[in-house]
């Protein structure tokens, strides 16, 4: 038995030796970064965004103005937004406030009544698509403690004798301002300042107390805060001040707007036209948002509050590249039913005359007179964006508020319909644009599945009849989807258009529902893609993720980088992905393989040369930990290094609005032995480690923002396991302790008296 006993602890030591020994010796995977291995240009463009009104992400986001169908212009419902007591009350649509905005609201009051606007309310419960009546029609507004509201509206009096009185109705707001309507037998504007007790959401109240009738068109409430808000170049609107911060920390290179859905408007009548979104803003053409119809209960209008001017203000404002999408001349509407249509005709299910009749139904005809009109407006708009002040389109710009001009260099002509149609259009913008301003680059983007053999015959049309057109891409990928496309670009043709990826997005399947889809596993997987992207620069040349924002319980889509409310906003670890590789990027690729993506790990490697920086991205998408080395050549002495970085525990982990903050990037110090820096590269973990040389001063790096506290993420499955957890520990030192004392009084009970055994 002994020896038995002695061999088995005699094979342990061997066993630990061999594990200890193999552990000792194994060797790190090692990166070689050296000078001899730069490739490449990186395109100054590489990183934007893509801006569209979808999901409330501008009127009731981005545009500061507060009121919702602020000009009773929506076609299903000309009250929506509006609740109105004690008062007979119509639309009317004769004598309005002029002819673009002909609308307004007839109020007849006999003795008090009110007027409330609920804004850009939720409509779902939280993380999920569950219609909620109450929280559609209650206010929502977000009101903050000691901030002044600026109040205007057109108002016409008919016979009304009284008082009007205006305040923002949340408890505890008791400031109100009060005034009459003598005097204005014509539209007059009144326009005053209001200021919040409270932060808290409400309404914009109206009341009226007296008799007759009197008229209201175009209402706004605009927190003075606001960014832009009345400077000399924000002339006639303003933007929401947080949600423009979180877009400036992106530092995106160029900016897409106004989406390739809102571009073509829902038909061909009442197609999208830039110059209906410029001027004052009660001027500016309101329009049925395409969107609208995809959401049960959210009636969406572009109001246009922010229009084409305000886009290019924000460019401007960021040193980010314009970038407008304008429709081919091909209505929305037929995206569903022109596949089925084609392959109908193609299959001589309909003959060339029906088809025919279809294609003119849905698309401006060239050599028409309203095709020429079109090819007009495309034209009107380079002049507006680049004419000096003595032309036409530039001295409206410059009435607009922007003497200087806005430096336009690209126009996408974007209409996500392939095939013949969408040639012919093309053409014809593409002559017409050429012809006057042959420096505007245009990028192509017909609609076909990016990996399919259609793709391959569009980029090679595009390279050998249009060789100065960019290529136009937009996928959505889900469930590891771009995982997948990491490698997309290796076998793209060089030489020929380079792609300029106006939209993608990853739903990440499996770990959240809608808000909280957006996580560190979708962060991570959209990480390694990007890898993927700087590794092919040579054919990338521009990429945008989106949508960019979201209000939280009134989403057309699932994933958004953004989720705000009427009070605030919260950054998923999507965001954090775009800001950290954004922010971090050279301006050459650097060879260097580490070959370890069986293993979960990516990696790309770009550098500075003048600023002198270089920047390795490595993401892991397994939860286990690895030991890497990162080995400098030919860069001179380098002895430090930072990594600015995401890791996690849980897949799930995710931010949310209201919430704790669980994720978000920190920063780590390395210092180099022998140009070599030995780290653990973390699971589950997005990482850009900066490694300055020759004079570079390391403080002179991309700081990370200030952020809340960041605190350990619970998974959802733990939820309801801790309380029981709680509560059995605590029942079981309930029964300690009741059993303790049950013990100490038995033990009390039985200790036998001082007098016992003694005699008196």
């Amino acid at each position: 038995m002994k020896k038995a006993i002695s061999l088995f602890v005699v094979l342990a030591i061997l066993v630990s030796v061999t594990v200890i020994a193999f552990t000792y010796n194994k060797n790190d995977e090692e990166l070689l970064i050296s000078k001899d291995n730069i490739s490449y240009n990186i395109s100054d463009k590489l990183y934007g965004v893509s801006l569209e009104d979808v999901s409330f992400a501008i009127d009731g986001g981005l545009s500061s103005n507060l009121v919702n169908n602020n000009s009773f212009e929506y076609e299903n419902d000309r009250l929506f937004a509006w609740n109105i007591d004690a008062v007979s009350y119509s639309v009317q649509g004769k004598e309005g406030l002029n002819e673009i905005n002909r609308n307004y609201l007839s109020v007849t009051v006999d003795g008090k009544g009110a007027i409330i606007n609920n804004g850009y309310t939720e409509i779902y419960d939280y993380d999920t698509y569950n219609y909620n009546d109450k929280k559609k029609d209650t206010p929502d507004m977000g009101f903050k403690k000691n901030e002044k509201y600026e109040f205007s509206a057109f108002f016409k009096n008919v016979s009304f004798d009284g008082d009007l009185t205006v305040s923002l109705s949340a408890n505890g707001n008791s400031e109100i301002y009060k005034f009459n309507l003598d005097g204005y037998d014509e539209w007059t504007k009144v326009i005053f300042q209001i200021e919040s007790d409270i932060t808290a959401d409400g309404g914009l109240l109206i009341s009226a107390e007296g008799t007759g009738t009197f008229l209201m068109d175009y209402v706004t409430l605009v927190p003075i805060e606001s960014y832009g808000f009345y400077s000399e170049e924000w002339k006639y609107s303003s933007i929401r001040t947080d949600l423009f911060d979180t877009l400036k920390g992106l530092s995106p290179k160029f900016i897409r707007f106004p989406g390739s859905i809102v571009s073509k408007g829902k038909s061909i009548s009442k197609r999208y036209s830039w110059k209906n979104t410029i001027g004052p803003l009660e001027e500016r053409v309101q329009t049925v948002n395409p969107w609208s119809d995809t959401v049960k209960g959210k009636n969406c209008n572009n109001s246009n509050s922010v229009g084409y001017y305000e886009y290019f203000m924000i460019c401007k404002e960021l040193n980010a590249t314009p970038i407008p999408s304008v429709s081919a001349g091909i209505s929305v509407e037929s995206n569903e039913s022109f596949s089925k249509m084609q392959n109908d005709y193609e299959n001589g299910v309909l003959t060339e005359n029906e088809w025919q009749a279809y294609i003119n139904s849905i698309a401006l005809m060239p050599d028409s007179k309203e095709w020429e009109d079109y090819i007009t407006d495309i034209l009107d708009l380079i002049e507006f964006a680049n004419g000096n002040t003595d032309t036409e389109w530039g001295a409206v710009r410059a009435k607009n508020g922007s003497e200087e001009p806005f430096n336009m260099k690209y126009l996408e002509i974007d209409s996500e319909i392939s095939g013949d149609i969408y040639w012919r259009n093309f053409d014809g913008i593409y002559k017409a644009v050429k012809a006057a301003y042959p420096e505007i680059t245009l990028i192509a983007s017909p609609r076909a599945e990016v990996d399919s053999d259609k793709f391959k015959e569009i980029k090679s049309r595009i390279n050998s009849e249009y060789p100065d057109v960019m290529l136009g891409e937009s996928y959505f990928s889900e469930n590891g989807q771009l995982f997948e496309k990491t490698h997309r670009y290796d076998s793209y043709e060089r030489g020929g258009a380079k792609a300029a990826v106006g939209e993608w997005s990853l739903k990440s399947n499996g770990y959240g529902a809608v808000q909280t889809s957006n996580n560190i596993w979708s962060a991570i997987e959209e990480a390694a893609y990007l890898t993927g992207v700087e590794r092919n620069a040579d054919a990338v040349s521009m990429i945008s993720c989106a949508p960019l924002f979201s209000k939280v319980n009134a989403q057309s889509t699932d994933v958004n980088l953004v989720w705000f409310d009427s009070q605030e906003f919260v950054l998923t670890p999507d965001y954090y992905t775009q800001m950290l590789f954004a922010n971090n990027i050279g301006t050459q690729f650097v060879s260097a393989k580490l070959n370890m993506e069986q293993q979960g790990v990516y990696e790309s490697v770009t550098v500075d040369t003048e600023k002198k920086v270089i920047y390795v991205k490595l993401v892991n998408k397994d939860n286990k930990d690895v030991d890497l080395t990162l080995s400098v050549q030919g860069f001179g002495t380098v002895s430090r290094a930072s990594n600015q970085y995401m890791s996690e525990v849980f897949k799930a982990a995710c931010n949310e609005i209201g919430g704790t903050l669980h994720v978000a990037p920190s920063e780590k110090e390395y210092t180099l032995k022998n140009n070599k820096l030995k780290f653990t590269l973390e699971g589950l973990s997005v990482n850009v480690i900066r490694i300055p040389y020759g004079d570079k001063n390391p403080t002179e790096l991309y700081t990370l923002p200030e952020t809340s506290l960041v605190t350990p993420f619970i998974h959802p499955a733990f939820k309801s396991v801790i309380p029981c957890a709680i509560t059995l520990l605590l029942v079981i030192t309930g029964i300690a302790v009741l059993v303790n004392r049950y013990t100490i009084k038995r033990r009390v009970k039985n200790k036998p008296s001082e007098n016992s055994g003694k005699s008196e």
